[in-house]
């Protein structure tokens, strides 16, 4: 019994050495940078975080379907602006929201945006990219949108965007373009 106990004993003080020398043993490397970003602002609502850049994959279009003047990609490729926090009351000074897109307009249609403004020297060539409200009416550039009324909370602006040959004969190659956007509370 006394041998057990002494075994015992010893095991339990083993133990308790080497536990600390397991801390020690950890190692630390150095970490990163975490940056945060936003603003306060003082509009009718703000722009949801995942609404600040959106990215749309627009896919990609046979020349053939762009070939004739006027001719649209099939499908379109659907993109909302979400707003959130939106406080709206009877006496609101802002009842609705209009969102306005720029960008680089197409040299053959300028309220269309350019393709290969990516800055890609194998653009396509007769191509551009049109965008649509949620009605499909045609979204010229640097013109407000048909404004939405808001609701209090959230609200979702819905546009749509397609390639478009205004000349027709469109060519293969890098097909994107970069658009920014305001949203104007009215």
């Amino acid at each position: 019994m006394k041998t057990q106990f002494k075994t015992k004993t010893l095991l339990a003080v083993a133990i308790a050495v080497v536990l600390p020398a397991g801390a020690a043993l950890a190692a630390t490397t150095s970490g990163g940078t975490v940056n945060f970003n936003g603003k306060v602002v003082t509009s009718a609502c703000a722009i949801s975080a995942g609404s600040a850049n959106i990215d749309v994959d627009m896919g990609e279009v046979r020349t053939a379907v762009l070939a004739t003047a006027g001719s649209e990609a099939n499908t379109a490729k659907a993109f909302a602006i979400t707003l959130e926090d939106c406080e709206i009351t009877a006496t609101s000074p802002s009842t609705t929201a209009a969102v306005t897109f720029t960008g680089t307009p197409d040299t053959a249609d300028a309220n269309s945006l350019a393709v290969g403004s990516n800055g890609s020297t194998n653009s396509a060539q007769n191509v551009a990219i049109r965008l649509y409200d949620e009605q499909g009416n045609v979204v010229k550039l640097g013109e407000s949108a048909t404004a939405i009324p808001l609701r209090k909370g959230a609200n979702t602006l819905n546009f749509s965007a397609k390639y478009y040959s205004p000349k027709g004969n469109a060519t293969a190659g890098d097909a994107s373009a970069v658009a920014t956007y305001t949203v104007t509370y009215s």
